[in-house]
């Protein structure tokens, strides 16, 4: 079972985010997180604003990716057939992810809720344990950044300039989440 833990964005947490977090995403094949799947995982390991570490994988969930899904990620069928099956790419997740599914490091997403009812729904379905303490960086974008017209994470990325060249991949989406929460770090008092 995963246990998850939406952290309060305070001076504490503000410090603990400075010098460590990881920001994580991933490419479903739909919105419905018990009748979807994960066929990617990102997350992407900052240290004192910097990216030192990086996991992507693509996950054969033995599910077929819609026309519409491999047109939004560019993540299609045949791409994933020789990818690992969920318990390998879960196996390698776990250990990119040891420190965060101890609590010890916090994890932020964009829409968090999102990302992580389909990480419960697969550990759940792998039976697999964990505790991820979180921030949502939707959230804390419509809080402290003030100006863009929607709060997508790519409508945020281009008002702060940040370019995404492979947007809606779960790896960059979690690199420019985490610069996301980089420039609220350095705007919040």
């Amino acid at each position: 079972m995963l246990e998850l833990i939406k952290v309060k964005y305070d001076q504490d947490v503000k410090k603990q985010l400075e010098k460590r977090f990881i920001a994580f995403d991933v490419e479903t094949t739909g919105l419905n997180p018990k009748e979807e799947r994960i066929i990617e995982l990102g997350a992407v390991l900052f240290e004192n604003g910097q990216a030192v570490q990086k996991f992507n994988t693509l996950v054969n969930a033995e599910v077929e990716v819609s026309e519409f899904i491999s047109n939004l990620t560019h993540i299609t069928n045949e791409m994933l057939e020789n990818q690992p099956r969920e318990e390998k790419a879960y196996e390698m997740f776990q250990e990119f992810m040891k420190e965060a599914l101890e609590g010890k490091v916090i994890v932020c997403a964009h829409n968090a809720k999102f990302d992580m009812s389909f990480l419960r729904e697969t550990f759940y379905r792998l039976d697999l344990d964990g505790k991820i303490c979180y921030v949502d960086t939707l959230q804390l974008s419509r809080k402290y950044i003030h100006g863009p017209y929607n709060y997508k994470q790519g409508t945020i990325a281009h008002y702060l300039h940040i370019k995404n060249e492979n947007a809606h991949r779960a790896y960059d989406d979690a690199y420019v989440c985490g610069q996301i929460l980089n420039y609220i770090l350095k705007g919040s008092n």
